[in-house]
């Protein structure tokens, strides 16, 4: 009987493109003239953002803009003034090849800035930014599922992988006029700005997935004019968000991971004509990454032979994803902000980074591993507006969601900081405490030798022996079923038969009887 074989695709998630890229970041400024002149600079920080990112074939253009911003402090005033300034680059990578429907993720790290006064109006900003780019693409590879006639004998092993891959990334702006508390001051000069997620959830709906959750929106400024009795002040603000994602195809039979992350906060100060601000300009950039997975059992041959004629095969690895699982963990962290000049006599604000803490799988779980900056906004005893900062290593398991995680594992995770508090413990030390959320997914791989092809030579049959209808033979414990059947060319479900066993393999030595 002629040899029949079939043959369907197995998908999975693969790594196309991993690489890095360096940004030098370089400003000469000249103060508005509207600005006091500098006395002393108290911070200067990037905040790097990848507002857009588009594939073209087997590139990937991304946009990277970095948010410099300089506090300091003038001679004729103690109150802190902030200018900030928008550098915008455009950078190319080329990944290994194309893909359809990549997943794309591409995140900017803040290597050093420094910055100098070279005169009371003039500051020059020296910097370095480094830029990781992922690309995930969806591979298909034919494999063979059954094998008929010429006698063929296939060893299979059974397993679940994507039958269908979705994905859709959209960056969506989430705005509104946020309005300050009539008990606060009005708002001048805004020197820091945040957004954090603070709860998140997916649904559902005609075939579009809905995220939604809420943001917190954290603003530092000071008040027009030097006499304000609240100098600087803290307002917080909840903005909660919705948005449809487009998944053309998706049903109930996928499941579905949504990964929502900020990608930059901006508020503008609405002017009232009087140069007193109530109201707020805001705009939160969001990241939202979806995938949608509907999962199929298969069969994959991995192993063949005739039991009438020579026979080989050809083999390739074959990556076998898994259904995506959720992350959903956290972090703590504490840390001793210290003022060395002069004790502190009153904070404003305190806040935590967490842009150096990364994700990864180990033998025990999820591990997060980094640092996360702890800083403390506030004034000296001798009356100096201050900003305090501490680096924490950040060394931590997780707990696992499943019993165990392979170093293959594909992990995409979101932090963000649902809390942060302070005690002043000493003159001149506060202790920083923070709170860091893990929200995301991961998928996990493993490795399969998978058989693409099967050759028969009808023209070498076995060596057949007529003289004996069995066989016999000592079988160790544990030996497998298959390979006993494939070295005498013998059927192993004749040889089940025959024995009366139980399960392709021997729980202990025994004699079994080889079919012809």
């Amino acid at each position: 009987m002629e040899l029949k074989v079939n043959k369907e695709p197995v998908r999975s998630g693969e790594r196309i493109c991993s690489s890095t890229q360096e940004q030098s970041v370089e400003l000469d400024y000249v103060l508005p003239d509207y600005y006091p002149e500098i006395f002393r600079i108290i911070r200067c920080s990037a905040e790097p953002e990848i507002t857009a990112v588009a594939v073209n074939g087997s590139r990937v253009t991304y946009e990277l803009t970095v948010r410099l911003r300089v506090i300091y402090c003038s001679e004729e005033n103690g109150s802190p003034e902030a200018v900030e300034q928008k550098l915008v680059y455009s950078r190319t990578v080329d990944t290994d090849r194309m893909a359809e429907n990549p997943r794309v993720y591409v995140n900017a790290v803040t290597d050093h800035v420094n910055c100098r006064a070279v005169n009371r109006r003039r500051i020059d900003v020296r910097g370095a930014i480094t830029v990781n780019i992922c690309v995930i693409g969806v591979t298909e590879t034919e494999i063979v599922s059954e094998a008929f006639g010429s006698n063929i004998q296939l060893r299979k092993k059974s397993c679940t992988c994507p039958a269908r891959i979705i994905t859709s990334q959209k960056r969506v702006t989430v705005s509104d006029d946020l309005t300050v508390s009539e008990t606060a001051p009005p708002v001048g000069n805004i020197l820091r700005t945040s957004a954090e997620l603070i709860s998140s959830d997916k649904k559902m709906i005609a075939g579009k997935a809905a995220a939604k959750g809420e943001l917190r929106i954290s603003a530092v400024y000071t008040s027009p004019g030097s006499d304000s009795e609240a100098p600087v002040t803290t307002m917080q603000f909840s903005l909660p968000f919705s948005q449809l994602v487009e998944l053309e195809g998706l049903d109930d039979d996928y499941e579905c991971m949504i990964n929502t992350s900020v990608i930059s906060c901006e508020l503008r100060p609405a002017s009232e004509g009087d140069g007193n601000s109530r109201q707020l300009e805001c705009e939160v950039l969001l990241l939202i990454d979806c995938l949608a997975v509907k999962m199929a059992a298969y069969e994959i041959a991995c192993d063949e032979y005739s039991t009438s004629h020579a026979s080989s095969h050809t083999t390739v690895p074959v990556r076998i994803e898994s259904s995506p699982v959720p992350i959903d963990s956290s972090i703590s962290v504490k840390g001793i902000c210290e003022n060395k000049d002069s004790p502190l006599s009153e904070i404003y604000a305190a806040w935590c980074n967490v842009s150096g803490v990364k994700i990864a799988a180990a033998e025990n779980g999820l591990t997060a591993s980094g640092k996360a900056v702890l800083t403390v906004m506030g004034q000296a005893e001798n009356g100096d507006f201050v900003i305090c900062e501490t680096d924490i290593p950040v060394e931590e398991t997780l707990p696992a969601p499943i019993s165990k995680i392979t170093s293959a594992a594909e992990i995409k995770a979101a932090l963000s900081v649902t809390s942060c508090s302070y005690t002043i413990t000493s003159d001149n030390t506060a202790e920083v405490r923070a709170e860091i959320a893990v929200r995301g997914y991961f998928t996990d791989f493993t490795e399969i030798e998978a058989i693409t092809d099967i050759t028969v030579d009808e023209t070498s049959p076995r060596e057949q022996k007529e003289d004996y209808a069995l066989r016999l033979y000592f079988a160790e414990s544990g030996e497998e079923l298959w390979d006993i059947a494939k070295r005498y060319g013998a059927s192993m479900l004749r040889i089940i038969e025959e024995n009366e066993l139980d399960g392709d393999a021997l729980s202990e030595a025994k004699m079994l009887l080889i079919p012809a």
